[in-house]
């Protein structure tokens, strides 16, 4: 876990997987980009993930230069803005940045209007105690560029880890379309009855469901909206 120099409430939480998390509030700036106890100059280049969380509302001029290695930016459904430069647009292009959040929020706006691959974000499901056998379970809707959705499971037990005795993780594949007339009611009955009142109470869940399912009814009634009117029509949806 690391610190902005800049703002002591901007905290970065590091994986050994590429994945850079941000937590704070309100805009971050250029500066925020700086981060201590002391790292290397060009710590920013080891990431090529960077997941702004929940409480933060942009990227500030500068902020998202100081990553030069980033390949997806998950965004928040709390960020409503993030300043680039005509060079960054190029090279985030050229790049294949890959934008992912959910469904009519800023980021899919964004991710439109720089001619980015979009992809909704995966969704923290609920977290299962199984007390008989130890274990806690954390579970997450997946959704991958290529191939189908799963329900992810990521298992922990005491004194151990994901991938050592007792623990690990698996995942369960889900049909491409399984969100077609599916309610959370329905999704709560694929998990175990432990875990029911989580998933009925998952708004991301709901907001999926709802947005996922009304676009296929658009597409069946053949509502296509050309390129040049799609970024008005995610602006309106926002609203």
């Amino acid at each position: 876990m690391y610190f902005s120099k800049h703002n002591e409430k901007i905290v970065y939480i590091n994986h050994y997987s590429g994945l850079l998390e941000v937590e704070g509030e309100g805009v971050l700036c250029k500066e925020d980009a700086e981060a201590w106890p002391a790292m290397g100059r060009k710590w920013q280049s080891e990431y090529d993930v960077l997941s702004v969380k929940e409480g933060i509302t942009g990227l500030g001029e500068g902020y998202l230069e100081a990553f030069p290695k980033i390949g997806c930016l998950i965004l928040s459904r709390t960020v409503e803005s993030v300043a680039t430069s005509p060079e960054l647009d190029k090279r985030m292009r050229k790049n294949k940045v890959l934008i992912r959040g959910e469904y009519n929020t800023f980021a899919e706006e964004f991710a439109h209007e720089k001619g980015l691959g979009f992809l909704h974000c995966d969704i923290p499901l609920a977290v299962d105690d199984i007390e008989i056998a130890h274990e806690r379970d954390f579970i997450t809707l997946r959704f991958h560029e290529k191939g189908s959705p799963d329900i992810h499971y990521n298992c922990f037990t005491p004194g151990s880890s994901a991938g050592s005795y007792g623990g690990g993780e698996y995942a369960n594949p889900l049909p491409r379309d399984f969100y077609i007339g599916c309610t959370v009611e329905d999704f709560a009955d694929k998990l175990n009855e432990r875990v029911r009142e989580q998933i009925l109470s998952n708004e991301t869940l709901k907001r999926f469901l709802e947005n996922a399912s009304r676009r296929q009814r658009e597409k069946n009634q053949g509502t296509v909206f050309p390129d040049a009117d799609q970024s008005s029509v995610l602006k309106k949806r926002r609203k």
